[in-house]
């Protein structure tokens, strides 16, 4: 879920979103600079928003700023499977991460 919605309800949201999509060609561009082909998923914040650079336009809007990840991309950058790890592992299982 998007921690500053009034970033994504902003007019600018939906042209920097396509033109985002548009440049990677509908491709992760993470995958890419792996050498794998794969459709992305999510427009990525290469620095990510925090309440202090929200409302800067070039950061918020701005193509230098912004990536087209797959899921797996988007989810490894934020780390997000290490989050789930614990609700994978059973009790008392030493995860190997």
């Amino acid at each position: 879920m998007a921690r500053f919605p009034e970033v994504y309800q902003d007019t600018r949201w939906p042209p920097a979103r396509r033109e985002c999509i548009r440049r990677a060609n509908g491709l992760c561009q993470q995958c890419a600079r792996r050498g794998k082909v794969k459709a992305g998923r999510e427009v990525d914040h290469i620095i990510e928003l925090t309440a202090k650079n929200k409302s800067d336009p070039m950061i918020a809007y701005g193509q230098d700023n912004l990536q087209y990840l797959c899921t797996d991309c988007h989810n490894e950058k934020h780390d997000r499977s290490i989050g789930l790890q614990k609700y994978l592992t059973p009790p008392g299982v030493i995860s190997e991460e």
